[in-house]
């Protein structure tokens, strides 16, 4: 029996190990508020697997991780989030640039808090577009002191997971330094983060 070539499905040639395509940068908009809650979600289950239970995380992404929740995000004029794309702009990773959600920190007037800078592992080291020698997480971070300079804003805060070291000591490298801590929930886990700040 002849085959049908409009049925033969081409099997996909997989990317080598260790060899990422590169990522690209560009700023989100209200439209990839889907992408950033399935990327969103997918690096934090990557990131804390082996710290949080699988039901909490499920809980927390359900909250935290949706369009709707990004699309909240967008309303506010503060708001500045880089999407890192690879391929035909899937992405994967991003850096947002919120209004300060640190309620027991004394906040600056001029404070903005990058809320969350994800990155997939496999592309830690891949090349970036349009910037020779930097690496994804580094333009990411760049990315986010730019836009937080461009809205005027003098002092930029984070907070990490005590424990993560790797996380930390980029940090470090950037010019942050310790300023405090914070609580927050995790679905049934009380989690503890070192709040950095950098000055502008």
């Amino acid at each position: 029996m002849p085959v049908d070539a409009a049925k033969v499905i081409p099997t996909p040639t997989p990317l080598e190990p260790g060899a990422p395509e590169p990522v690209t940068l560009r700023p989100a908009t209200s439209a990839d508020a889907p992408a950033l809650a399935l990327v969103g979600a997918a690096t934090f289950l990557e990131a804390f697997t082996w710290m949080l239970p699988g039901a909490d995380i499920l809980t927390h992404c359900a909250k935290n991780h949706t369009a709707a929740a990004y699309l909240n995000y967008f309303a506010a004029p503060e708001t500045r989030i880089t999407l890192a794309t690879s391929g035909d702009d899937a992405p994967v990773g991003y850096a947002m640039l919120t209004a300060p959600e640190l309620p027991t920190f004394a906040v600056l007037p001029t404070d903005i808090e990058l809320k969350r800078i994800y990155l997939f592992s496999r592309f830690r080291s891949a090349p970036v577009t349009d910037s020779p020698g930097v690496r994804p997480a580094q333009a990411l971070l760049d990315a986010a002191v730019t836009n937080a300079r461009a809205l005027n804003r003098t002092r930029l805060l984070l907070g990490t997971h005590a424990n993560n070291q790797r996380a930390i000591a980029f940090y470090r490298r950037n010019g942050f330094a310790e300023a405090g801590t914070r609580t927050f929930q995790v679905g049934t886990q009380v989690c503890s983060d070192l709040i950095f700040a950098k000055l502008l």
